[in-house]
């Protein structure tokens, strides 16, 4: 018989509306274990791991061993701000709340928006935004020109890179076209991950790392497996 809470799967996709993949699965996995130690850990991801790709991540990072909360990318937002200094617009696109917490607060006297688009799961924006006290501002893709300027910067939220190609929600590739990239000071991806994914990238799609101006991240490090992402 299973010890897994019900409806978890219906859970962790609203949490990941209101906090992002990354942030939920990170979580959820401390509740597990909490609850049930590596066996329901292990359990959840079998019965969670190929719908959310992320969580998998996240559970198999925990079940290797890696449970210091000071390895994870979202807790140091200093190399972001590092590759955004001097700016004085940004706009993020993606949802991650545990690194926004880290780096809102770390930006003071920047102008800060949230891209209000769906991106593969559907965000509740009003109860993202209400948590950020009017810091972060929703904004839509006809908004995009009073963001761009020569003080201004795109962030994305990145799910593991080989290197050559990173992993980013669908809303990216319509922010970040041609036209839009030449309006913006620079481009940054925040890898959350820091390697890449053991399965395959379900509600995410794949960019170029040429695409961005600089992925801000962990050095790049091979998954546990050197073979491709495991296809649904």
């Amino acid at each position: 018989m299973t010890g897994l809470p019900r409806h978890l799967g219906q859970a962790f996709r609203m949490a990941a509306g209101e906090l992002g993949m990354a942030s939920a699965a990170r979580l959820f996995v401390h509740e597990l274990s909490q609850l049930g130690g590596e066996a329901l850990v292990d359990e959840a991801c079998d019965a969670l791991g190929r719908e959310y790709p992320v969580f998998d991540f996240a559970a198999h990072r925990w079940l290797s061993g890696a449970r210091d909360p000071r390895l994870d990318p979202m807790q140091d937002p200093g190399p972001v701000v590092r590759a955004l200094g001097g700016i004085g617009r940004l706009l993020v696109v993606g949802l991650e709340t545990d690194a926004l917490d880290a780096l809102v607060p770390a930006l003071p006297g920047v102008e800060m928006g949230l891209c209000a688009e769906p991106f593969g799961v559907e965000p509740d924006m009003r109860r993202v935004l209400a948590n950020y006290g009017g810091a972060l501002a929703p904004v839509t893709l006809t908004e995009l020109g009073r963001w761009a300027g020569k003080r201004s910067a795109l962030l994305s939220f990145v799910y593991g890179t080989d290197g050559h190609t990173a992993h980013v929600v669908a809303t990216w590739l319509r922010v970040a076209g041609p036209d839009v990239r030449a309006q913006f000071r620079s481009l940054v991806g925040w890898d959350v991950l820091g390697t890449p994914m053991r399965l395959y990238p379900r509600w995410l799609v794949e960019t170029a790392c040429d695409d961005f101006s600089e992925i801000v991240g962990p050095p790049h490090r091979p998954s546990a497996s050197s073979a491709p992402p495991v296809s649904p």
